[in-house]
Order: C-alpha cells, then structure tokens, then sequence
C-alpha cells in the first residue's frame, strides 16, 4: 500500500532528479579524473523495484512479486554465497520468485539451485454426532444395550476419529400415538323377578360415566313353590351383561437418541518453503594505468690518474611539465560529485522511502508499503481486501514516532494505537472484524 502519488509528486520528482544527476556526476568525472574505465559486468543486474499505490496493486496476488521471508549470507573462504527463503500459502506462484542475478558489495551473485519444501499440520476439534434408534418399549436398561460403546466418524471435509457414546445422553420419547378401539363391559343382577320376561330388565345403564347397552341375559331360578305336589319357580334372578365401544390413544413405538461425543482430527496442508540459492562471484576491481618512469643517467665522475681530453658529457634533458598555473579541477569535481550523491542519497531515506509495510497471515505476505512521519502519523488501508493486517514499521520511524498516537484506517473504520519504541522494528496487529488494534512483540 502507498499513498497516492499526487501527495508528495514535487518532492519526490526533485530528490528523484537530484540523485540521478549526482550519480551520474559521480560516474563520469571518476572516469575523467582516471582517464580510462573498463566496464567489468556484462551480465544483466536486477531492475529496480517499483512500489505501486494500494490503487494499483493486483487483485489475485498469485501474479505479485514475492520476498524473502529471511536472506542469509554464507561464507565460506574465499566462496560466498546468499541464501533466500520464501514462504508461500496456497495460490501464490513460485514461478514469482526472482531469478536474476544481482550484485552487493562487490560481489556477482548467480541463481545455482532452488528447493522445495512442503509443511503440513493436524487440525483437532471436538465434535459430537447424535444417532437415533427405533424400540417398542422405554426402558433405557433394554434400549442401552443395543448402543455400541464407541463409533467411528468420518467427515466429508476430512475430519476423522473414534466417538464414545455418552450414556448421560441418552434420551427416550414417543415416536407417535394413534387411536385404538375397544369393548367396554359391565355386569348387573336382577333378583326376585316374578316371570323371566326381558322387559323387566334395563336396556342401558350408566357405568363410570360411560353409557351400556344390554348385550346378554342369563336367567335363573331364585325360588320355588309346590303346587300340587310340583315344584313351580315362584322367583327369578337375572344376570344382564351391558356392553358399549370406546377409543384411546395408544403409542406406536419409541425413538431414542444418543451422543457420541470425541476429538476429530484432520492433515492440513501449509505453507511451501522454497530456499533460492545464490552462488557469489568477486568483482575484480579495474587496476589503474601507471605511467612509466623515466630514468636520468648518472654522469661518471673523471679518473684522478688520468685527465680526460673528452669534452664533458651533459646527460640528455628530460622534459618537464610546467605548472602553468591551473588549479587541478578533477579532484575538486570528484568531491562535488560525493557530495551531491550523499545529499541525493539523504532525500531519498529522509522523504521518499517507504518506512511501512503491510503484511497478511501473520507477517509473512508482503501485500503493500506505505510511507509514515511525524507530522503524517497515518496509515490507510482502504484500498486492500479483508480485515486483520500486519503493519511493521522500521525502527528508524518507530524511534521518531515513539510515544506518538498513529490512526489506521480502513474504509470508515478508524483504529488508534500509542507507539512504545523497544529498540527494533515495531509491528502492529489491526483487525477491523474485531475493531482491535495491538503491539505484537
């Protein structure tokens, strides 16, 4: 993420020129002061990184540029060699990983080999699954016998394991009820009839609230008297059997329930890890020419034995560069040209470097950079997708705004958090689903 150009465009359009002059500078009067140059590297050096606004950022960050989550440098003797590793979530690209050879302090670094490494984690829950079971009676001695004690369980998202049931679970009700008829009876006698005529008897009685119809009589002598030496029944008793049809709800069956209750588990894969591999190369540095000196003969001093009748020898001048007055101009220039690559180099740390940087999934997505001072104590976040962010911001701008309140936003959502410098970058946790902000040491 960054803000958008229109912010800061004079400035950084000025340091921009300032530093690219000075560089330039820099290259050609070291060149002029030496008189030759030889350029050593033929091999093409990584082209400089572009940090777009959030506004131009690639929405599937499969396609964007991916860093380092940790460079090492391994040496060796007189070899060395740079080792970067990338961390990459599911749906980025490892063909994203820069490839091109670049150079530092001196040295050509060239891709030799790249590995992969695949991680995976186990994913536990606890999960509870319910089974129901059909029985005609409710008695839960007979009904838990029919439960097994543990159950397998296996998930169509992966998850997996070995359920037990939990016997506090288990729960007996009624499947359903339905209407059922039946015969309602009753018995009545009648003693001390004269004659075993139906007409002495009821037709319908009342029996706990129910009424009976007469269904049957059963007759029987209850006295006799002798007439004429004969038995004559003088009385008669009758057993009378009422009846009537009556209905009531009977249950059908029973349904139990049970819980089987354990720890699921599943294998989840993470993150790739590829390890790139950067074989050193020293730049030797392009020796200076030398002018070759010139030698002035020694003239012999004459023999004392012997005068010399040759004339004396004058030894052959050499030329000589006279001063003609000029102040040498190279060195002046040279120094110029540092200082003008220092105060271009200043412009660009002090106002156009991005002192922020925007992370996802816990620091280990770059998504975006952004620039924060003291008089400028904000982030905005608006442009990116999603809630939870990891903001680091570089120890020299957390030592500058410690003590300051910095304002994080993200779309109408405002968070505010006081920084407290510790001597090292400082990173920041904001969640706007959770409306939190927080330090994370």
């Amino acid at each position: 993420m960054e803000r958008p150009i229109s912010r800061f465009k004079p400035l950084r359009l000025a340091c921009a020129t300032l530093l690219a002059f000075a560089l330039l500078l820099s290259c050609g009067l070291t060149a002029f002061a030496a008189g030759d140059f030889t350029l050593d590297i033929a091999q093409p050096t990584t082209p400089p990184t572009i940090n777009l606004p959030l506004s131009h950022l690639p929405e599937d960050m499969a396609d964007a540029e991916l860093y380092p989550s940790e460079v090492q440098t391994v040496i060796e003797g007189n070899t060395r060699q740079i080792v970067k590793t990338y961390i990459l979530t599911a749906g980025q690209n490892p063909d994203n990983i820069p490839r091109e050879s670049f150079t530092r302090d001196g040295w050509q670094y060239t891709l030799t080999d790249i590995t992969e490494k695949r991680t995976s984690r186990t994913d536990t829950r606890n999960h509870t699954e319910t089974v129901e079971i059909n029985t005609d009676a409710n008695d839960l001695n007979d009904i838990i016998i029919l439960l097994a004690a543990t159950q397998e369980y296996q998930s169509e998202d992966g998850y997996c394991g070995i359920l037990t049931l939990d016997l506090s679970s288990v729960n007996c009700e009624a499947a359903g009820h339905m209407n059922s008829s039946y015969t309602v009876s009753a018995m009545r006698e009648y003693p001390h009839l004269s004659t075993n005529d139906l007409s002495l008897i009821p037709k319908t009685i009342t029996d706990n609230g129910r009424t009976l119809t007469l269904d049957d009589v059963s007759w029987e002598v209850q006295h006799y008297i002798n007439v004429d030496y004969e038995d004559i029944p003088d009385s008669y008793r009758a057993v009378a059997k009422y009846t009537a049809q009556a209905s009531r709800s009977v249950v059908t069956g029973y349904v139990t329930t049970a819980d089987y209750i354990g720890e699921v588990e599943k294998t989840v894969t993470g993150d790739t890890i590829y390890t790139a591999y950067f074989e050193g190369r020293e730049i030797n540095p392009v020796p200076k020419q030398t002018e070759p000196q010139t030698t002035i003969p020694t003239t012999t001093a004459p023999s004392t034995t012997e005068p010399s009748t040759e004339p004396p020898t004058t030894p052959p001048s050499t030329p000589i560069e006279q001063d003609s007055g000029n102040f040498p101009l190279a060195p002046v220039l040279i120094v110029l040209a540092v200082l003008a690559a220092v105060a271009g180099a200043g412009a660009y740390l002090f106002f156009l470097r991005r002192n922020v940087r925007v992370y996802r999934d816990g620091f280990r997505v770059l998504v975006a950079k952004d620039k924060i001072s003291e008089k400028s104590p904000s982030i905005d976040l608006s442009p990116l997708d999603g809630d939870r962010f990891g903001i680091e911001i570089d120890k020299f701008a957390a030592k500058k705004l410690n003590g300051h309140t910095v304002e994080v936003r993200h779309s109408t959502a405002n968070l505010k958090h006081k920084i407290a410098f510790e001597g090292n970058a400082y990173r920041i946790e904001a969640d706007f689903g959770a409306n939190t902000i927080q330090a994370i040491y």
